[in-house]
């Protein structure tokens, strides 16, 4: 199985006790500016559009303007704890030391991690990395999707809300030995099995991970007798 991974994620019991203030708070950039903030290379493949505003692309980001302190508003650590995987600025994962740390591991020199020093009230209470994948690849399986992948590569939901037989498998062939990755056809940023099995065990704080669907594409082919002649096929051709 694959993994999509969601970051400031509160507990049913954290909502009960924090429930008046999990809809205030938010992070607000001390520096840079991520409006401004740009991919390396923005050259359009044949997946999803690649905009000016891109930045969870599944590829790298320029230096210029990317953020390093955020300010987390507008409640102290004593209403409302720092979360070891957070989100800003939309769908953006900030992760934790032992998240960066795990990744690297299995797959080094490969991802981005920008260090963002955290602040309440002018006070630094954290460091967090905010997380850039950089693989870009089409792993929709065409094989297991259900509809159909279209001539293009892209998978559709069917219409008319006749969805109970809908099926989006990503193919295990295709993610080969990556970790992280955005499916550049879906859209969505993803992570391997073994990733997100090993995370589970870090018990890190806001982590939601849904399992997403993977089997391989390639069709087992009959095995071969060792000695052909041995068969009836090979005498009588049946």
């Amino acid at each position: 199985m694959a993994y999509f991974i969601l970051g400031g994620q509160w507990t049913d019991e954290e909502r009960g006790k924090y429930a008046d203030q999990l809809d205030l708070v938010y992070f607000e950039e001390l520096d840079g500016d991520t409006n401004f903030v740009e991919l390396v290379d923005r050259t359009q493949d044949e997946g999803r559009r690649i905009t000016a505003g891109s930045v969870n692309a599944g590829r790298p980001l320029k230096p210029d303007h990317i953020p390093t302190k955020l300010e987390r508003k507008p409640c102290s650590l004593e209403e409302l704890p720092l979360l070891d995987v957070e989100t800003f600025d939309g769908a953006n994962l900030l992760v934790s030391q032992a998240f960066k740390d795990l990744l690297e591991e299995l797959e080094p020199d490969v991802h981005q991690f920008w260090p963002m020093e955290i602040y309440i009230k002018g006070e630094m209470v954290g460091l967090r990395y905010w997380f850039i994948a950089c693989h870009r690849i089409a792993a929709l399986s065409k094989e297991h999707c259900s509809p159909k992948l279209d001539k293009y590569g892209y998978w559709e939901a069917s219409k008319f809300g006749h969805t109970e037989n809908d099926r989006v498998v990503f193919s295990r062939d295709s993610i080969g030995d990556r970790h992280a990755w955005v499916d550049k056809m879906y859209g969505d940023r993803l992570f391997s099995d073994e990733f997100g099995d090993r995370l589970k065990k870090l018990n890190l704080t806001g982590v939601e991970l849904s399992k997403i669907e993977e089997a391989s594409d390639i069709q087992s082919k009959p095995t071969e007798p060792r000695f052909p002649w041995l068969s009836a096929k090979y005498w009588f051709g049946k």
